[in-house]
């Protein structure tokens, strides 16, 4: 499973990127989707039968970009990643933040959480991927990514 990771906190993004790699998950992480030219210059090289993730774990409030309207723009875009299978984690939501949350069908993790919540949360998700799914190889994504680290 590859799990698309935008958290600008290094000190969030650091242990849940070395916790989910721990357990097998493939983690592509990113401080910003302003740092990955996926979003920024929408060159996504994903055709319509591959997805160039499984799971998308996003923080709400970042530099640029909010993890939202990150979510509403994948959507608007066409990502072949399921709406259910966008995870926002945050101190904190507006009611119309809960709402359209919701009904982009996404999930929603308050912060603090413990990482067996984040994994349980994950594991819902694991659910709905199709078990003939095929993903954009890792190498082809790199390729469009800017030096993120």
């Amino acid at each position: 499973m590859r799990i698309l990771l935008f958290e600008d906190e290094h000190v969030i993004r650091r242990p849940l990127c070395v916790f989910l790699r721990s357990r097998g998950y493939e983690v592509l992480d990113f401080p910003s989707p302003l740092t990955c030219t996926l979003v920024t210059e929408q060159k996504c090289t994903c055709s319509r039968d591959r997805a160039c993730a499984d799971l998308v774990i996003t923080d709400m409030k970042m530099p640029g970009m909010t993890g939202l309207e990150l979510i509403r723009m994948m959507a608007e875009k066409g990502c072949h990643a399921s709406t259910g299978a966008k995870i926002v984690i945050s101190s904190g939501l507006t009611p119309e933040q809960a709402v359209e949350l919701r009904t982009l069908g996404c999930h929603f993790l308050p912060k603090p959480f413990q990482m067996q919540e984040l994994l349980a949360l994950i594991e819902v998700c694991e659910l709905d991927i199709p078990p003939d799914r095929e993903l954009v190889p890792v190498e082809e994504l790199w390729k469009t990514v800017r030096n993120h680290q």
